[in-house]
């Protein structure tokens, strides 16, 4: 190029096959230096992440991820004003890996960890291994002995909060045991959640660990309430959140997800999946609603209802969703589970 920038001759005669090779030779030459996942295609998220992750249980987040869920050997961090819904969710990925017959801890750093919530969320608690511990730099050595052992599919850390500002909290034990963490998390196949408590203690206290938390993270979604889900009788029963992904390493970011958490059962799949499809799979006519050939019901609640009787068709329809959106994401159901090898 000369420098006005006109492309010279020489440039122009090498053809676009030779200049794609050559590209492809440095880009080769990129992964072999630093990591066979430090560079990719935009329109692609990482390969084979289908099955490096666990589904976060709602279909509308897996696919605003754009990898399916959470990343199995990555820190993952929720972070979002009390009550937003964080908890919920970090129980779903719980209860999903236990689905996939693996092996489930939660270190409850707050000490107060609500049992009924986490078997209405889908947890086994017979399986779960629960940790209580008393200071923060107790919670990262028996963290970091978990994640070491390579035993572990999933971990939730609930909250940070208590191991920088409660009464245990020490914030140079947090960035040394986070750093420690970091470390056994390389070469192991377990999600780590963390879950943050955004308050005005944490914004003033909690500023260098946030920091630290943010840069350590590979996936970052932030949770904000968007409305209450009330009954006619003015009863509380849910949330309706925003959830956005404001940092991901692994594909594009800053993705947006709306969805509901129900206060008697979570994430109420079946209603999700009907109102994901009725922007893309499902009609409707005087009759009612249809999926295919498929009558669902005449009106949203009686569709919902038809969903959660026939499971085949529910997956069905989900899987019609899935191969809608990314296509790592419809890859997941044949993807196996297992660590990620050299991604420094």
């Amino acid at each position: 190029m000369t420098i006005d920038g006109s492309i010279t001759d020489c440039s122009v005669e090498l053809g676009k096959e030779t200049r794609a090779a050559r590209l492809e030779q440095v880009l080769a030459e990129l992964r072999r230096r630093f990591g066979e996942w430090i560079i990719y295609r935009l329109r692609e998220a990482r390969p084979r992440l289908g099955e490096l992750t666990i589904s976060t249980g709602s279909l509308g987040l897996d696919r605003a991820t754009r990898i399916a869920g959470v990343p199995r050997g990555r820190l993952t961090e929720f972070s979002g004003p009390p009550t937003s819904g964080k908890s919920a969710l970090a129980f779903h990925v719980l209860a999903n890996a236990q689905r996939q017959q693996g092996f489930v801890a939660l270190i409850d750093a707050s000490h107060a960890a609500d049992f009924a919530r986490l078997q209405r969320c889908g947890v086994n608690l017979s399986d779960l291994l629960l940790v209580v511990p008393e200071s923060a730099s107790e919670a990262f050595d028996i963290t970091s002995l978990l994640v070491a052992s390579e035993g572990l599919d999933a971990l939730v850390i609930s909250a940070v909060n208590s191991l920088v500002v409660g009464p245990g909290g020490d914030p140079r034990s947090f960035s040394q045991g986070l750093r420690r963490l970091l470390a056994e998390l390389a070469h192991s196949p377990t999600v780590v959640v963390v879950l943050v408590h955004v308050d005005p203690l944490w914004l003033r206290v909690g500023r260098n660990a946030a920091r630290a938390l943010a840069h350590a993270a590979t996936l970052r979604l932030a949770f904000r309430p968007v409305r209450l889900l009330t009954h006619p009788s003015g009863d509380v029963q849910g949330l309706r959140l925003q959830v956005e992904v404001v940092k991901n390493k692994l594909a594009r970011p800053y993705e947006v997800a709306e969805l509901a958490i129900w206060r008697d059962r979570g994430i109420h799949v079946a209603a999700e999946l009907f109102d994901l499809g009725l922007a893309q799979c499902l009609r409707h006519d005087p009759l009612g609603y249809w999926f295919g050939d498929t009558w669902l019901g005449r009106g949203r609640q009686s569709a919902i209802l038809t969903l959660e009787d026939d499971p085949a068709l529910a997956l069905a329809l989900r899987e019609a969703l899935l191969s809608k959106g990314s296509s790592v994401i419809s890859d997941q159901s044949s993807g196996a589970p297992g660590t990620n090898g050299n991604r420094r």
